[in-house]
């Protein structure tokens, strides 16, 4: 051969190896049934290795993917451990070591080991390593989306509990027992009731400028109709609705325990009395604890007893039990005398509510603070408009509290009723008012609160669940990592044996395998 032609190197395609082999008759175009009948032998060969051999086969690739260069290993191992068998001829004994020589003459055979590797080969590149990258890409992907999943919900979570703090602290509660501690909080309606009056009492001059403008502006207006409600508050503070819609107050008002008690009973004053009534305190019966026949009588009789005197009298009732042992039914007519002492008005249900409390009063007094703060800001807007002949001809004549009003008493007036406008419209007294007229709006306002911590619950369990995912994908990645490491190994290790192999037939020429062989 020409020194020229045995530099110039063989360059073969990985992919097109098989195909080289066959077109240069290196190899039968048949020999994957001689191949299948040889493997089929290895594994028989496998299973009768000695002992010694053991660390050595446990290092070898599963039985599949035992080629023809590791049979020649293996035969050289044999070599020294079954050395005792060799006789005088230089042959063995070893049936272990007849077999491993058997399959290595059957793949030297008609050089079936070339096409067997080169088999192999292809199977490596072009199968077994892409599906290890895939699965650890695949791992890689999983853990990516997993950790971007965990600091979602992590975050939702944080955002779920902190949103639930935030909706505390606005009702001002710790948020331990939320149905009752929302049932407390009616305790807190007393003392901003008495806040309003005394707000609503500091109106004195606001009033008297309104009503007076609208007197002087609308001569025929009724100036004992303007602000009824803002006036009734001023004069008798928070008054009954009945005193509000009569112009009277009432004797004795019977509080319905469902609407003024919160969750302990215990803290109820029954007694409301306007007068200077009884108190249940000094035993006096509460109305709740009368007879229901009493009780109808004295809602619609003028007059009633104190109390009841159930002691012997000369119209005492006589009750007849028969001698037959039968009860027969009889009309029993209890009478209450009166002392001459006038009980007076009596009132219960809505009327016995206070004009606070009252949702319909309420937005009465709303009505009327929301039309005081509309006068003041249009007033502010013609004050610092400039003004016209009309306007000054007309005022010439003005009561003095009209003439003497500045832009900044204006202002402040108008800051005072808009301050008691928020108080009263805030969102936490609507809370308070809707807690204690409604219970089924206290479940709902509950289970609100509820759901924040149990979606922050299923947040941070779906948090966990992520975390566990991507820990799953990680040790799985970490598994396959080092079989890609052997595998990619062993291509290289095969593909320079084929390499050799081929070359010694060709006087020792380079024989390169190129293709995606050589980046793996």
């Amino acid at each position: 051969m020409n020194s020229s032609v045995r530099l110039m190197p063989i360059d073969i395609h990985y992919n097109k190896l098989l195909d080289w082999l066959i077109d240069r008759r290196h190899c039968q175009t048949g020999w994957q049934v001689e191949a299948k009948s040889i493997h089929e032998k290895l594994r028989e060969a496998t299973k009768s290795m000695p002992n010694a051999l053991v660390e050595h086969v446990n290092k070898l690739p599963d039985v599949e993917y035992i080629t023809y260069f590791h049979c020649l290993d293996i035969v050289e191992l044999l070599k020294v451990s079954e050395v005792e068998t060799k006789n005088f001829m230089g042959q063995y004994s070893s049936q272990v070591m007849k077999n491993w020589q058997e399959v290595v003459r059957l793949f030297e055979k008609d050089s079936i080991y070339l096409p067997d590797c080169a088999s192999f080969l292809m199977r490596y590149v072009n199968y077994e390593i892409p599906a290890i990258k895939r699965q650890i890409g695949k791992c890689q992907q999983t853990q990516r989306e997993c950790s971007k999943k965990e600091s979602e919900h992590v975050a939702s979570a944080t955002n779920f509990r902190n949103k639930y703090c935030a909706m505390c602290q606005d009702l001002k509660i710790q948020g331990v027992d939320v149905h009752s501690e929302l049932k407390m909080l009616v305790r807190e309606l007393p003392p901003f009731y008495n806040t309003v009056c005394e707000a609503i009492g500091h109106l004195e001059k606001c009033v008297e400028y309104y009503t007076s403008f609208v007197g002087f502006v609308a001569q025929s207006a009724d100036q004992q109709r303007m602000l009824p409600m803002i006036c009734l508050i001023q004069e008798h503070g928070n008054a009954t609705v009945y005193q509000y819609r009569s112009g009277t107050a009432p004797d004795k008002v019977i509080v319905d325990v469902k609407e003024e008690v919160g969750p302990d009973k215990e803290d109820l004053e029954f007694q409301v009395d306007w007068r200077g009534g009884t108190n249940p305190s000094d035993g006096s019966l509460p109305s709740s604890g009368m007879d229901s026949s009493v009780a109808a009588r004295a809602t619609t009789s003028d007059t009633v007893t104190d109390e009841i005197d159930f002691r012997e009298t000369e119209d005492a009732i006589d009750i007849d039990w028969g001698t037959t042992g039968d009860i027969e039914q009889q009309d029993i007519e209890i009478t209450v005398e009166s002392t001459g002492h006038e009980e007076g008005v009596i009132v219960s249900g809505e009327e016995a509510e206070t004009v606070l409390s009252n949702t319909q009063t309420r937005n009465e007094l709303i009505d009327e603070l929301l039309e005081l703060e509309s006068f003041f800001a249009q007033r502010l807007v013609e004050l610092k408009s400039e003004p016209d002949i009309v306007s000054v001809n007309q005022f010439q004549s003005a009561p003095q509290l009209l003439q003497m009003q500045s832009q900044k008493l204006i202002s402040d007036m108008q800051s005072h009723v808009t301050h008691l406008l928020m108080e009263l419209t805030s969102q936490r007294m609507h809370h308070l008012f809707m807690i204690k007229r409604s219970p089924r709006y206290v479940e709902r306002l509950a289970d609100s609160l509820q759901q924040q911590l149990h979606l922050a619950d299923k947040m941070e369990r779906a948090a966990l669940s992520a975390q566990e995912r991507r820990s799953t994908a990680l040790q799985q990645q970490r598994e396959m990592e080092p079989q890609l490491e052997k595998l990619v190994e062993r291509t290289k290790q095969l593909q320079e044996q084929v390499s050799q192999s081929i070359s010694k037939r060709y006087d020792n020429r380079i024989v390169n395998i190129m293709g995606e062989i050589n980046s793996i």
